[in-house]
C-alpha cells in the first residue's frame, strides 16, 4: 500500500533554470565570423546538455523550467529534439522534469508530435496545475505553477495561485513573471514581491530576467536564475543555474552553479597613459590573456570601451580607425579563446582644465559651475528638485528610475565634456579658417 502521507523526514534536492533560448540565431555576429557564429548557435544547447549532465551528476530528485525553452515560438524540429533527448536522459536516471512555458514557447505555438518521457509534466496555460512530487513514496513537496497560453501576457498570473495552508507539505511556485519595472525586459505577467509573499509559499523558482537574481532570501526564497548561456553583450559575465536542497526540517541551501559554454565581457581601457596606437593594442593584447584566465577555460567574447582623455583620442576618432585595430586583432588571432566583438571610443580629448577655469569666459564659467556642483550638496539638491517634477510623471515612471548623488554627478561631469569638447572644436574651426 502506497504511503500518501506528508513525509517530514526526507530531504530532496532540485535544479532551477530558465531562459533556455534554444536554438538563438545569433544572425548578427554569424555574418560577420561564420566559425564564431556557428560555436555561439552551439552554444545554447550545450549550456542546456550541462545542465541535464548536473542534475544526474547532483543526483537530484527533479528539474524545473521556469519558461522560454526555446528563443522563438517557431521553434525548429532540431531544438525540439534536442531538448526532449535531453530530459529522456533524466528520465532514464529516475529524475523528474516540471516545466511552465513563457512569451517565447507558448503552448499554442507550433510544436511537433514527438514521444515525451512519462515524468514530464507540463504546467497548463487556463489555469493553475499543482502536482505532487514523491519520495520513497512519500510526498515531499508540492509544485504549483502555470504556462503562458499565448505569448502577451499582460495580467497577474499569481492572483491565480492558491494560497499555501499551514498543513501543506514544502510549496514550490513554478511561473514566467515580472518583478517591478525596469527591468529590460518586456513586463509580461508582472507582479511584486509582496504578491509573492503573500501566497506563503517557501520558493517561487521564477523566469523571464535574465540576470541570476535572489529577490528574496527567505521566507519565501524567491530566484531568478538568469539564462544559463549569454548571448549578447547585454548578458556579460557568469550564466548558470540554482542547485536546491531542502533539509527534514525545511531549510533551504541554494548554489549558483555556472553553465555557460562562452562567455561575454565587457571592458574599460583607459587612454590616459597610453599615448601611442602601439601601446593600445599592447594592452588590449595583454588584457585579452587575463580574461581568458577569468574565464576559466571558456570562450570569451568581448567589446572593449575607450575612456579617458589623451592624445591618442585624436588617431581614435578617426574614420575607420576602429575597425582596422579590430580587425587587426581578430586577424592575428591573439588568443585562442578570445574573440574581441567591438571597439567603441568613449574616450576624449586632451584639456587642461586648469588653464580653462582661469578664462573669463563662457567656457571658464562651465568649468567653475562643475566644480561649485561638485562641492556643495545644496547645488545638487537644487537640481534634484527642479528634477522632481520629471521623475513625478506617470509616464516616465514606466521608463526612469530616480537617480543619487552619484549619478547626479557622474551626468554633470559628462555634460561638460560634451561642452567643453564641442567648445574647443568650434574654437579650432575658427583658427583653422
Amino acid at each position: 500500500m502506497e504511503n500518501t502521507e506528508i513525509s517530514i523526514n526526507n530531504t530532496f534536492s532540485f535544479i532551477h533554470t530558465a531562459d533556455l533560448h534554444l536554438d538563438s540565431p545569433f544572425t548578427g555576429i554569424t555574418r560577420i565570423d561564420p566559425k564564431i557564429g556557428k560555436k555561439l548557435i552551439k552554444s545554447t544547447f550545450q549550456a542546456y546538455e550541462t545542465i541535464i549532465d548536473l542534475c544526474i551528476e547532483k543526483k537530484v530528485d527533479f528539474l524545473l523550467i521556469a519558461g522560454d525553452i526555446y528563443d522563438s515560438a517557431d521553434k525548429s524540429l532540431y531544438a525540439q529534439l534536442k531538448f526532449i533527448s535531453g530530459l529522456k536522459k533524466l528520465s532514464n536516471a529516475g529524475i523528474s522534469t516540471y516545466i511552465a512555458h513563457g512569451n517565447h514557447d507558448p503552448l499554442n505555438s507550433w510544436s511537433a508530435s514527438l514521444e515525451w518521457p512519462e515524468n514530464v509534466f507540463i504546467m497548463n496555460g487556463d489555469c493553475v496545475n499543482t502536482f505532487s512530487h514523491k519520495k520513497n513514496q512519500t510526498i515531499v513537496t508540492r509544485i504549483t505553477g502555470i504556462s503562458y497560453s499565448h505569448q502577451h501576457i499582460t495580467s497577474n498570473l499569481t492572483e491565480n495561485f492558491p494560497h499555501k495552508e499551514e498543513d501543506d507539505p514544502f510549496t514550490i511556485g513554478l511561473l514566467h513573471c515580472t518583478i517591478g519595472t525596469n527591468t529590460g525586459h518586456e513586463p509580461y505577467a508582472p507582479c511584486t514581491i509582496q504578491d509573492l509573499k503573500d501566497l506563503k509559499y517557501d520558493y517561487l523558482a521564477l523566469g523571464h530576467i535574465h540576470t541570476t537574481s535572489i529577490v528574496n532570501d527567505s521566507d519565501p526564497v524567491i530566484i531568478y536564475p538568469g539564462n544559463p548561456q549569454g548571448r549578447h553583450t547585454g548578458e556579460p559575465g557568469p550564466r548558470g543555474c540554482y542547485l536546491v536542497t531542502v533539509d527534514q526540517n525545511r531549510s533551504i541551501s541554494t548554489k549558483f552553479i555556472e553553465t555557460d559554454n562562452i562567455r561575454w565581457f565587457i571592458e574599460e581601457i583607459s587612454i590616459e597613459e597610453i599615448p601611442t596606437e602601439q601601446e593600445l593594442l599592447d594592452k588590449i593584447i595583454d588584457h585579452t590573456e587575463s580574461i581568458a584566465t577569468n574565464a576559466k577555460g571558456r570562450s570569451v567574447i568581448c567589446r572593449y570601451i575607450l575612456t579617458g582623455r589623451g592624445p591618442l583620442h585624436t588617431t581614435l576618432a578617426k574614420e575607420g580607425v576602429l575597425n582596422d585595430i579590430v580587425t587587426h586583432l581578430r586577424e592575428e588571432e591573439i588568443s585562442s579563446s578570445v574573440w574581441i566583438e567591438q571597439l567603441v571610443d568613449n574616450s576624449r580629448r586632451l584639456i587642461d582644465r586648469n588653464m580653462l577655469l582661469k578664462r573669463n569666459d563662457f567656457t571658464g564659467d562651465i568649468v567653475r559651475l562643475v566644480d561649485e556642483l561638485s562641492v556643495h550638496e545644496k547645488s545638487l539638491k537644487s537640481i534634484e528638485k527642479s528634477l522632481e517634477p520629471l521623475f513625478a510623471s506617470t509616464r516616465a515612471k514606466k521608463i526612469l528610475k530616480k537617480i543619487d548623488h552619484e549619478e547626479l554627478t557622474d551626468l554633470i561631469n559628462q555634460a561638460e565634456d560634451i561642452l567643453l569638447n564641442k567648445i574647443i572644436i568650434e574654437d579650432e574651426d575658427e583658427h583653422e579658417h
